[in-house]
C-alpha cells in the first residue's frame, strides 16, 4: 500500500489480526518505508500494533504489511483477515485575507483539532475492540481445551480405577480355588 503524505504532517494508525476459523494467532510484520526508502517504522511477529509517526519527507510512504510464517503457529494457509486503520492529521488550507474568514480561522483550527482527536478516539476504541475480542476468544479457547484435558484425564483414572477392582478380585478368585 503506499500513502502520499506530506512533510511534518502526522499519521497514525494501527492493525489487529482477527482469529482464524481455528483461533490460531497469525503474527505479522509492517515495515513502513519513506520516499527515499528509508525504514521509518519496524514491527516484527506482531498480532496487533500501533504506531504514530511525523514524516520528514514529502512523497509517498510505502506500508508492507506481511504475515510472519516464522512466529505464526500454523504452517497451513488459511485465509487471515487483518483490521487496518490509517489516519492522517488534517493541515490548515484556510489562507484567505478576507477578514470574516480570517476571524473564524482560529475557529476552524480548534474544529480540524477536535475532529482529528475524535478520528482517532474512534480508531482507538476500534482497536481496543477486536483485540480484546480476539483475547477473549483465546481466553475461551484455552478454557474449552482444559475443560476436555481434565474430563479426559478423569475418565482415564476412573477406567484405570476399574480396572484395578477387576484386576484384584480376579486375582483373589484364582487364588483361593
Amino acid at each position: 500500500m503506499q500513502y502520499d503524505l506530506n512533510m511534518y504532517e502526522p499519521f497514525y494508525g494501527s492493525f489487529v489480526a482477527l482469529p482464524d476459523l481455528y483461533s490460531l494467532q497469525a503474527k505479522y510484520d509492517l515495515i513502513i518505508t519513506s520516499p527515499s526508502g528509508t525504514r521509518v517504522h519496524e514491527t516484527v511477529g506482531e498480532p496487533e500494533a500501533k504506531f504514530h509517526l511525523v514524516p520528514y519527507e514529502t512523497g509517498k510512504y510505502r506500508f508492507c504489511l506481511r504475515l510472519n510464517q516464522d512466529k505464526t503457529g500454523s504452517r497451513y494457509v488459511l485465509s487471515r483477515e487483518v483490521l487496518w486503520d490509517l489516519h492522517v492529521g488534517h493541515a490548515d488550507t484556510h489562507s484567505n485575507t478576507n477578514l470574516k474568514e480570517h476571524d473564524t480561522q482560529s475557529l476552524w483550527h480548534y474544529v480540524h483539532q477536535v475532529d482529528a482527536q475524535l478520528q482517532q478516539l474512534r480508531a482507538t476504541q476500534q482497536y481496543l475492540y477486536w483485540r480484546e475480542r480476539r483475547h477473549r476468544m483465546t481466553v475461551e479457547s484455552t478454557n474449552r481445551r482444559v475443560l476436555v484435558y481434565a474430563l479426559v484425564r478423569n475418565g482415564v483414572l476412573v477406567l484405570v480405577s476399574m480396572m484395578q477392582v477387576l484386576f484384584i478380585r480376579r486375582m483373589f478368585s484364582k487364588q483361593f480355588r
